[in-house]
Parts: structure tokens; C-alpha cells; sequence
């Protein structure tokens, strides 16, 4: 097995991913904080965790951070006149929790494959 295919470093990786399409849809989200009728989207936390459990038995036979994750209607708190209801603030919080969640998962992928490939090398370096 080479260090790359590690189950840790995958299940960082499909972390990132998820927080990677996230990411969009929440942009999405605030860009549309104004368009009348905009409901906004989000990704199921379900979904991801099944896609954690499954990387964990090996029963997947998607390639690691290639699953697409499907969105779902995610109104906020507030609804405008004009049918939106995109809360920008709520939004802008939940950003900022995927941002903090992406950034953990990419330094725990960093750490993690530096610690393999010190002990993977030979003694005596």
C-alpha cells in the first residue's frame, strides 16, 4: 500500500472534499442573498457521514473525494416579502464553520502524510 492510500489520509481527503462543495453552495448562497425567490442550499451532514462510515469498512467503490454529494433546500431562519430567504448572517456563520472545518481537515492531511513519510524512511537519515 502506498502512503498516499492510507484509510486516514482518504477519509481526510473525502473531508475535504465535502467541505470543498460546501463551500460553493454556501457562496451560492450569499451571492443570491437578494434574487426574489431564492431558496438557499445546503449539503446533507448524513450523507457525508455515510460516506465516512463506508470509506472506514472499504465498502466504496467511488474514488476518494470523486463522490458528488446531493443539496437540498436549506431556508434560513427569515423569509423576505420577495420569497427569499437567504438570513445573510446565517449564512456568513455557516461559512465560516466550513472554512474552520476545510482548513482543520487539510492541516490533519498535512500532519498525517509528513508523519508517514518520516517513518517510511530509512534509519540512519
Amino acid at each position: 500500500m502506498s502512503l498516499d492510500n492510507a484509510p486516514t489520509l482518504a477519509i481526510l481527503r473525502e473531508s475535504m472534499a465535502f467541505h470543498s462543495q460546501r463551500h460553493d453552495l454556501l457562496t451560492r448562497n450569499i451571492a443570491n442573498a437578494n434574487t426574489p425567490g431564492y431558496t438557499p442550499q445546503d449539503l446533507s451532514r448524513a450523507d457525508f457521514h455515510r460516506a465516512l462510515q463506508a470509506e472506514l469498512r472499504g465498502s466504496t467503490s467511488e474514488s476518494v473525494g470523486a463522490r458528488q454529494y446531493e443539496s437540498h433546500n436549506a431556508p434560513d431562519s427569515e423569509t423576505t416579502i420577495n420569497g427569499n430567504s437567504v438570513v445573510l448572517e446565517e449564512q456568513l456563520v455557516r461559512a465560516q464553520e466550513n472554512r474552520i472545518q476545510y482548513e482543520t481537515a487539510l492541516s490533519l492531511y498535512e500532519k498525517s502524510l509528513g508523519l508517514m513519510r518520516m517513518a517510511a524512511r530509512p534509519a540512519g537519515r
